[in-house]
């Protein structure tokens, strides 16, 4: 036996530097498998555990022997190579059942249990690995044994610490700071492998040969460290992947746990792989190792691909979709739920716009067609009853909108009030209504509007203004007179046409002998709506003549229209009409500037100024911007408004006094001459007529039709021409056509009259003819008594 060696302290340095990178890197290592550890869940926990425990105990043990190799006085021994695998397994398992412990339990006991089983199995490698060595004999100090075995445990209990237990495990650890407890730990490690080694005393023995299972030193120090680089290598490219991996995935995460729709991958039995936050926010609980169907009994695995459907979640409505995930081992399903309550209430408003009116909201047109649509198609007898309130444009021009709008909605009320259950009310213009009667009620709509005329007829009041309203009201029905819809609401339209020619708050049933009648007037309103830009009117001018003076007062101004199509079409037909669509303010209009441009070419001519007479619609005198448009007018043309003057209806003028007064006053002030048109027809009162600045009083022509044969006609023509003069205005009869007639308002003291007994309409050429051949008008010795 040669002699004893005792704490040989020859090393290689390279060697000895080399193993303290490996049990620095070896610690590095265990840092971030901790953090691995600490996050994964618990079956990729377990991979951690396995992998990372593998590669520190391997780390470690490559660390033990490459600094025994650095021994020089133990290169000539040879290792046992079934020990040197004993003290790697023994060193793996030391770690990985360490991480386990603390894993699962993170406390205190845990922790020293952890610590005392790792820094163990690191112990036993150490001196297992000792035992490999063939050739000599070793003994130990045990007080330096006992060391090392305790910073064994030191070691191991800090790396524990730092890893599960620390503050760092709960925040990102810098690189500066892994590296430096990497270092520290390094020397632990790297300190307990030294201070064993201090430990021995080794004595070489003589052999007769080689030892069975031997290994070379030389060898084993190249498979050390190739199987050492090359794990670290796998290692640390598995870290940098799983870091890629879990930026990927943290972006993914943050990506889908900031969108608002719910997010679910399930196992193809409903079991949930993952699922966002605005999953568990939408049913309001969380749950681990969930079904997806559990959460509620409407969610179902069975759904069909790609096809959304929708499921209400009490106040909610929720669209879930499901796509399939499969390929790369995969075979999952993916769910995307979306809370659609405010898309549906957003659908549900929009179409509710389209088919309701906004003012009212009562069904609108389009909603009529398609519920005439669903009971023709059915066969299902129709009655449709058209309502078209009268004077509309005048009420709304004096109420304007707001007041327009106020009265539109009352209307609707109360017409709403006589509506049966089974009918439906409808609106389909400013002031038209449709009510709709269905099967057996289809016989009743002629007592269904003579129950809105009632409705109707009662007084509103509209912010203090007592408004009256007439209304007119046409028939149609299903399959009586028509198969079609479109001529079924068209036929109850003219029919309210042909209602409107016979008075007001009639009914009119259609009727397939008045069907021309009826069109004929569509057709005029067709046609009137192009005459101006087809230069289709003309003017002609009723002379007008005093008594008193026996001469031409003046003249007044009368629209005529010659259509190509429907040739000459009367005032009485056309004027509703334009009042009814709103064509009366351009036509009035046009009739005011060209009959003053008339008056100013006559004076040029060099006759002696007479009146011009001009009627007004009740219409235009109700816009606000009646007295600019006329002063506009006056201004453009150069007429002398002296000479002009305006004959207004008495229900234009006496239907809102507050606003006719103000009018009026101001055309006083211009100089023009107001006449009160068709007196006689209307409602005025004596305190009215007495109030408002007018000048002449003209009674219409239907009072002097039968004032011979009917004596109380003669008895109210003379009271209506001395109400005139009592109210110090000058009287006018229209219509007169007979020299009996002229005389007996001579004898009256009628101030002026009109009428075929002197003239008929002259053009505006023939004018000035009549002025200048025509001096006197009346014979007074033959026509007085």
């Amino acid at each position: 036996m040669e002699p004893v060696v005792e704490h040989s302290m020859s090393h290689n340095l390279f060697l000895v530097i080399l193993s303290y990178l490996i049990a620095a890197v070896s610690a590095y290592a265990a840092i971030e498998l901790a953090r691995r550890v600490n996050s994964a869940n618990r079956s990729v926990q377990n991979v951690w555990i396995v992998a990372g425990g593998a590669t520190l105990g391997l780390g470690i043990w490559s660390m033990h022997f490459i600094a025994m190799l650095a021994h020089e006085v133990l290169r000539p021994i040879t290792y046992s190579v079934p020990l040197v695998l004993l003290s790697v397994v023994i060193a793996m398992a030391g770690c990985m059942f360490g991480f386990l412990i603390v894993s699962r339990r993170t406390t205190r006991p845990a922790l020293i249990g952890a610590g005392f089983v790792m820094g163990g199995s690191i112990a036993s490698m150490h001196y297992v690995g000792m035992a490999a060595l063939q050739g000599v004999t070793t003994s130990y100090n045990p007080w330096l044994a006992a060391l090392s075995i305790l910073i064994a445990f030191g070691a191991s209990l800090v790396a524990l610490w730092i890893g599960f237990f620390s503050k760092y495990t709960q925040k990102k650890m810098h690189i500066e700071l892994k590296v430096f407890f990497s270092l520290l730990m390094g020397v632990a490690i790297f300190g307990m492998h030294f201070v064993g080694m201090l430990a021995a005393t080794f004595t070489f023995v003589e052999t007769d040969g080689p030892f069975a299972n031997a290994i070379e030193p030389s060898l084993l120090a190249w498979l050390v460290s190739a199987i050492t680089i090359l794990l670290f290598a796998i290692f640390f490219l598995s870290l940098t992947i799983d870091r890629h991996l879990r930026r990927r995935d943290f972006i993914q995460a943050t990506i889908l746990d900031s969108t608002t729709d719910a997010v679910v991958t399930t196992t193809k039995d409903g079991m949930i792989q993952y699922a966002n936050t605005a999953f568990y926010r939408l049913f309001d609980q969380v749950e681990k190792d969930a079904f997806f169907q559990d959460f509620h009994p409407s969610l179902t695995i069975n759904q069909p691909f790609y096809e959304p459907r929708r499921v209400d979640l009490g106040d909610q409505t929720i669209e879930v979709t499901n796509y399939p995930l499969k390929g790369e081992t995969m075979d999952q399903m993916l769910w995307f739920l979306r809370d659609v309550s405010e898309t549906i209430a957003s659908q549900r408003l929009v179409e509710h716009m389209a088919y309701h009116d906004t003012l009212t909201d009562l069904p609108n047109r389009h909603k009529l067609e398609r519920i005439l649509a669903e009971h023709i198609q059915i066969e299902d007898p129709v009655a449709c009853l058209y309502i078209d309130i009268d004077r509309w444009r005048f009420l709304s021009d004096m109420l304007g909108h707001h007041g327009s709008d106020e009265l539109t909605m009352q209307i609707a009320e109360r017409l709403q009030v006589t509506i049966h259950p089974d009918d439906i009310l409808t609106r389909v213009g400013s002031s038209e209504f449709i009510i709709l009667l269905f099967d057996k009620r289809s016989t009743l709509a002629k007592q269904k509007a003579e129950k809105c005329i009632k409705a109707i007829s009662q007084p509103f009041n509209i912010d203090g203004t007592t408004v009256e309203l007439t209304m007119s009201a046409g028939i149609s029905h299903y399959p009586k007179d028509t198969k079609s819809a479109e001529e079924l609401v068209q036929y109850a339209r003219l029919a309210v046409h042909e209602s409107k020619r016979t008075g007001k708050n009639q009914i009119k049933e259609f009727e397939d002998e008045s069907k021309h009648q009826i069109l004929r007037t569509v057709e005029i309103e067709k046609a009137l709506a192009q005459a101006l830009d087809r230069n289709e009117f003309s003017l002609v001018y009723q002379p007008k003549v005093s008594l008193t003076q026996n001469r031409l007062e003046g003249v007044e101004a009368l629209l005529r229209w010659n259509n190509r199509e429907l040739g000459h079409v009367s005032p009485t037909d056309f004027i509703p009409i334009a009042e009814n669509t709103g064509l009366i303010h351009s036509i009035g209009s046009w009739v005011m500037r060209e009959s003053c441009r008339a008056w100013v070419r006559w004076k040029k001519s060099g006759v002696k100024p007479f009146t011009l007479s001009v009627n007004v619609s009740p219409l235009q005198f109700a816009r606000e911007d009646f007295v600019e448009s006329l002063q506009a007018i006056l201004d453009e043309t150069g007429m002398d408004p002296m000479f002009l003057e305006l004959e207004v209806t008495e229900s234009s003028m006496l239907s809102y006094e507050a606003s006719t007064r103000e009018k009026l006053t101001q055309l006083h002030q211009f100089g023009i001459l107001i006449s009160l048109d068709d007196f006689g027809t209307g409602y005025s009162s004596f305190r009215q007529l007495r109030e408002l600045p007018v000048q002449v009083l003209k009674i219409d022509r239907s009072f002097i039709v039968n004032l011979f044969t009917d004596r109380n006609q003669e008895a109210i023509v003379r009271s209506m021409i001395q109400l005139g003069h009592n109210l110090n205005m000058k009287v006018l009869m229209e219509g007169v056509e007979t020299s009996d007639q002229l005389e007996w308002l001579l004898n009256e003291q009628c101030d002026y009259v009109q009428g075929y007994y002197f003239s008929r309409p002259l053009l505006e050429k023939d004018v000035v003819k009549h002025v200048k051949s025509v001096t006197t008008y009346i014979e007074f010795g033959k026509t007085r008594a």
